[in-house]
């Protein structure tokens, strides 16, 4: 079989690229080691330029009708000090992750173009002089390029020879969503001693994603002790305690690090990498899967360009850049916060006595 182009990661970076690939004319072939539905662990938050993405590819209002809208954010420091700000610009959504990335696998597999395989590993990727080369289970698929989007340890990247650097102060997630937790209409997030926690509202009374990201000295040490840190941490900011002591686990603690790990490089000949396979923002800017639905529409646009012959070596890297150069920013000066309380506490004044401060962080 051959393709246009080979998808590996079915997630929402590689869907949307499908999408946009199929959209252009081209044949894809969309591969994932997993069945869906699968969880995923995961914020379950997607940003308005990421709901934008929906729209274009009309998956909005399915994708609303699976969630909950959000319309801004709160913080809130380890004191109670406190400011919160709606976006100057659309919402954000939140629903369910393994439901969302059903939905999209679902859409790719019926756009014109696009193949699509559960549950088939990559077994081996390598360049050829025609472009790349995929070894499966039971036989093989040929394909002009590729998109690598198979996630944070992505081993089609480790087949291709892509080492990955892990970040200078690695961070790790705790998440689980939670029955029993009032919410409102926007995502919370709380200063905690060596992390964050945040708090996005979910369809159902009182049901929200809960995700903490941590320092690794925040971590207990003993292993297996995922929920009793979660509910440590989670309880001991003074703005959760009592807010907390009804609430229960509707899904299991997962685990997830270290976080924003990156490739030595996210393009190379024939191929791009995308979503976190690219390498991450760290979560806390709570953009993954927007970022991972920008960056699918951008790979898909490079590779079309590619093979009409309009391609430029390194223009993938440089327009990824800049479309992640303010999530950046903004996971700068939120780190700087958490680690700072009481710089963080007369950031927040500013931010509470000049709205438009707020606003424009936020838009990055």
């Amino acid at each position: 079989m051959s393709f246009d182009c080979a998808i590996i990661g079915a997630g929402p970076a590689g869907c949307a690229a499908a999408l946009y690939l199929s959209r252009a004319g081209r044949t894809a072939v969309l591969l994932d080691r997993a069945t869906f539905p699968r969880r995923k662990t995961c914020g379950e938050g997607i940003m308005p330029e990421g709901v934008e993405v929906l729209r274009e590819l009309d998956l909005y209002a399915e994708a609303a009708a699976l969630g909950r809208t959000f319309r801004g954010v709160a913080w809130t420091t380890r004191d109670g000090r406190h400011a919160s700000c709606r976006f100057p610009a659309g919402e954000g959504l939140a629903a369910p992750r393994e439901e969302l990335d059903h939905l999209l696998l679902r859409r790719a597999a019926a756009a014109p173009g696009v193949r699509v395989f559960e549950g088939r590993a990559a077994r081996g990727v390598e360049r050829t002089a025609e472009g790349v080369r995929v070894s499966l289970d039971a036989g093989e698929l040929s394909a002009r390029r590729l998109i690598a989007a198979d996630g944070a340890s992505s081993p089609s990247l480790r087949a291709l020879g892509v080492p990955r650097r892990a970040p200078a102060r690695p961070r790790f997630g705790l998440a689980a969503r939670l029955k029993g937790v009032g919410t409102g209409d926007l995502v919370e997030v709380f200063l905690i001693d060596g992390g964050e926690l945040y708090l996005t509202p979910l369809p159902g009374e009182g049901r929200v994603a809960a995700a903490l990201l941590l320092e690794r000295r925040a971590l207990a040490p003993a292993p297996g002790v995922r929920e009793e840190t979660f509910w440590r941490l989670a309880r001991a900011h003074p703005a959760l305690r009592e807010r907390l002591r009804r609430a229960t686990l509707d899904t299991p603690v997962a685990g997830l690090g270290p976080l924003a790990a990156a490739p030595s490089r996210c393009e190379d000949g024939p191929w791009l990498a995308a979503g976190d396979a690219a390498g991450a923002v760290d979560p806390l800017v709570g953009d993954g899967i927007g970022l991972a639905l920008r960056t699918g529409r951008l790979a898909a646009e490079e590779i079309d360009a590619a093979l009409r012959g309009e391609g430029r070596h390194g223009r993938y890297t440089r327009r990824r850049r800049e479309l992640l150069r303010p999530k950046r920013r903004l996971a700068r000066c939120v780190l700087a916060l958490s680690r700072r309380p009481l710089l963080a506490r007369a950031v927040l004044a500013a931010l509470r006595a000049y709205p438009p401060a707020f606003s424009a962080l936020l838009a990055g």
